[in-house]
């Protein structure tokens, strides 16, 4: 394996599937010996975002993906550049917030589903699978899932607060892929499937408003003006 050192990423970068500014990374195709691997950078983000709140996206990003290794539909890790980038697979893919000329199908969300499931078996919840983007369709037609930066883990002891708070968010992510499918496909949904979406999560609403009230506060306290 190719010695991932910075000065390698930012010489063997090929294409930006996203520039960075304020809170977002770049996202650095960079071109290996070993093939194309996706960094997410946050070097260029805005400054006091980069040096507070940059590192720790970056630990947790790491660590759920050392997590999720041997996953299907998990881009694998590659390895960690520095505090504030970390290397992932190349899946070449269209983002489902991206127009999809192919009609997605049954199979698909079924095979989203797995991903997502295998997922938690490993301790790890997403809590952003709603975020459009966080979602990609391979060009091999397969579902993978993006974007660990706002993961929680199942911690290894046995309180059941905690456990019973993972459990939430376990079933935010299966709400997520069900809303996935009414937004692009909204014909497939079964009866169950729109029972459930009628029904509201027990902390929908004040998780929502608490993760909009600590992003406008990022983006105002550790973003230029």
């Amino acid at each position: 394996m190719t010695n991932l050192s910075r000065n390698f990423i930012e010489h063997h970068t090929v294409d930006f599937l996203r520039k960075a500014g304020g809170t977002r990374p770049d996202l650095r195709v960079v071109d290996t010996p070993d093939g194309k691997i996706v960094v997410k950078d946050f070097k260029n983000s805005d400054t006091l975002f980069k040096l507070i709140v940059g590192p720790i996206l970056i630990r947790r990003e790491y660590g759920a993906l050392r997590k999720l290794i041997d996953v299907q539909g998990i881009p694998q890790l590659v390895g960690k550049i520095d505090r504030y980038a970390v290397a992932i697979e190349h899946i070449p893919a269209t983002s489902l917030d991206n127009h999809i000329d192919e009609a997605l199908t049954d199979q698909f969300y079924d095979s989203l589903r797995m991903v997502v499931d295998k997922m938690h078996e490993r301790g790890v919840a997403h809590c952003d699978l709603r975020s459009r983007g966080n979602v990609i369709l391979g060009d091999d037609g397969k579902p993978y899932v993006v974007d660990f930066a706002a993961c929680v883990y199942l911690g290894r002891g046995i309180n059941p607060l905690t456990r019973a708070l993972y459990k939430q968010f376990v079933l935010a992510d299966n709400n997520a892929v069900l809303r996935i499918k009414m937004r692009l496909s909204p014909h497939l949904l079964t009866k169950d499937q729109l029972d459930a979406l009628d029904t509201p999560l027990p902390f929908e609403r004040p998780a929502k408003a608490f993760g909009v009230f600590i992003r406008n506060l990022t983006r105002r306290f550790l973003t230029r003006k």
